[in-house]
């Protein structure tokens, strides 16, 4: 396994698009974490989605659909070998 680490301040353009895009691609979007910075770790089945390289919550299902703004400090965590 080889963990890659990416920190994200979201932009308003990140905000707006409701995605992030990853530097690598996961081995497999189910072994994708995901943390705000000051909050807490997030559910992958229900607060965002992970679609090829980009982490998302552009559907209203996603528990961080309205929630996530610019200055919002993310950490994604996944698994790269």
């Amino acid at each position: 396994m080889s963990f890659e680490v990416e920190y994200f301040t979201l932009n308003a353009t990140d905000s707006s698009n409701r995605y992030i895009s990853l530097a690598g691609t996961p081995l497999s979007s189910n072994n994708v974490a995901m943390d705000l910075i000051g909050g807490t770790a997030q559910a992958l089945t229900g607060d965002f989605g992970v679609d090829g390289t980009d982490i998302t919550w552009d559907g209203v299902s996603y528990g961080l659909y309205n929630m996530m703004s610019s200055g919002e400090k993310v950490r994604v965590i996944y698994d790269k070998s």
